[in-house]
């Protein structure tokens, strides 16, 4: 933490900026701050300032599809792909199949030995309204994922499967703005708060779509003529994760909107849930059902304790 003097000239107090902090906004002399006191604090808000292009420069080697997604995430504008001989064509369609991932990112040069990698994304995406997208695409997956499981639908099985890269596109998204976001540190502390939480809870809902698309794939597991008597089994396990759909809404809405207790009702509903399915789990156990039940329930009770952690943001 860095100290500073106040100096007293005529009637009002003055305090300097670090420098650091004013070239890191684009700031001048005669620019505008804006002032927010309250509790004891004072912050203060850049406003308005140039804006340059940020580039950053990776250099082709074995990570470099991830060091690709990290340069994105990180708000680069602009990422150059080098490597000291010519790129391999199988290289640079991982490349292209990774940019499929993030939103706006498109190759705008190619080179033997050069990638160029430019993000067009428009400023004014709504975080929360992401947010219920992603919420909503997650809670019909495991739903469908259940039912394909239930029913040995496989078609229905591979539609689940192929929403998990929306939920990947929309998580890459929302990190990347809310990283824009707390990278400029013109926010008030309670919006950099909600922003750190809004990163534990699209970390949660991207989990539920991974466990989603595990159940979906069990799907492709089952014998064609399984067992009659699991039809009770998997109507008990439909009720739940179509209860669990409705709650998780509720709990997300509850969190963008801090309804401390609608989250606190969503938690104990889910815990109810959860014990139900442990219920579920011990009768498969005794019954010595196929281990795909077995593994369908667990994802489940899984997707259900992430359910759990983001009312618990909520419900404190």
């Amino acid at each position: 933490m860095e100290h500073r003097k106040i100096v007293k000239i005529g009637g009002s107090y003055y305090v300097s900026l670090p420098k650091e902090w004013v070239e890191a906004h684009n700031l001048s002399e005669s620019a505008i701050v804006s002032l927010n006191a309250k509790r004891g604090m004072l912050e203060i808000v850049p406003l308005g300032g140039g804006k340059e292009s940020e580039i950053t420069s990776i250099f082709l080697d074995n990570f470099v599809v991830q060091r690709l997604v990290t340069a994105y995430l990180d708000g680069f504008e602009v990422i150059e792909i080098i490597s000291n001989k010519s790129i391999n064509p199988s290289i640079v369609e991982e490349i292209e199949s990774t940019l499929k991932l993030l939103v706006g990112a498109e190759i705008v040069e190619e080179s033997h030995n050069k990638i160029v990698v430019q993000c067009f994304l428009r400023e004014e995406y709504d975080i929360s309204s992401l947010v219920y997208r992603i919420d909503r695409i997650t809670r019909t997956m495991y739903v469908e994922a259940v039912k394909a499981v239930s029913q040995n639908d496989r078609e229905l099985a591979e539609s689940v499967v192929s929403r998990d890269d929306k939920v990947d596109k929309l998580f890459f998204l929302i990190v990347r703005l809310i990283r824009s976001k707390l990278k400029k540190a013109c926010s008030p502390a309670k919006d950099v708060l909600k922003l750190l939480d809004c990163r534990l809870v699209i970390r949660n809902l991207e989990r539920i779509g991974d466990y989603s698309e595990e159940i979906a794939k069990l799907a492709f597991k089952l014998e064609d003529n399984y067992n009659p008597e699991l039809i009770d089994f998997f109507d008990k396990l439909n009720q739940h994760v179509n209860k669990m759909s409705t709650i998780q809404h509720t709990i997300v809405k509850s969190f963008l909107e801090e309804d401390m207790a609608k989250a606190i009702r969503g938690e104990r509903q889910i815990s109810k849930i959860y014990s139900g399915l442990i219920n579920l789990r011990n009768t498969a156990l005794d019954k010595r059902l196929p281990q795909v039940i077995h593994l369908t329930v667990d994802r489940v009770m899984r997707i259900a304790e992430e359910l759990a952690d983001i009312a618990g943001l909520t419900a404190g």
